[in-house]
């Protein structure tokens, strides 16, 4: 069995706010990780929900990040947990205690897009081309601005472990 990679990357969190947000490719597990946050009774809110984004004519999925903001606003006391990528993510960093990465071999992600039934991006050789696509133009950029990095090729219980202790460490 494979262990978790992670690494501490770099820092945006500026104190205001105890909220994460995990990001990543598509098929690397941010949905699997999101439900199981879910049924533990952590706040989570899916950036993929059809009322926080939008798709623009390209295909490409962006944020509304006034709601966002609300939404993190209206409970800063509480972690909640930001699920998602899109450009715009950029602009909220300071929002977050932690911004984890959750990263996978490209054949993980494939074998993930090809079997997932929780929904079809990815499936459609156009989508295909564009993930794979997004893979190497991407996720370099979300690793370089993230603060952790999680290689989720083990059983999702240690992901979610490992992102619960990156979400409220020890002083």
């Amino acid at each position: 069995m494979l262990v978790a990679a992670v690494w501490r990357v770099g820092a945006a969190y500026d104190g205001a706010m105890s909220h994460v947000l995990i990001t990543g490719m598509s098929g690397v597990g941010k949905s699997t990780v999101l439900e199981a946050l879910r049924s533990r009774g952590f706040a989570c809110i899916d950036m993929d929900d059809a009322s926080l984004s939008f798709h623009d004519d390209a295909g490409h999925q962006h944020w509304r990040t006034d709601l966002l903001v609300q939404l993190l606003e209206a409970h800063p006391e509480r972690t909640t947990f930001v699920v998602g990528s899109a450009e715009e993510q950029a602009g909220l960093h300071r929002q977050f205690r932690a911004i984890v990465l959750l990263s996978a071999p490209m054949e993980v992600m494939l074998d993930h897009i090809r079997s997932r039934t929780s929904h079809a991006f990815g499936q459609d050789p156009a989508e295909m081309a564009r993930v794979l696509d997004d893979l190497h133009s991407v996720e370099p950029q979300l690793r370089r601005s993230c603060t952790h990095v999680i290689v989720t090729t083990v059983p999702v219980a240690q992901v979610v472990e490992r992102t619960l202790e990156i979400a409220e460490p020890t002083s």
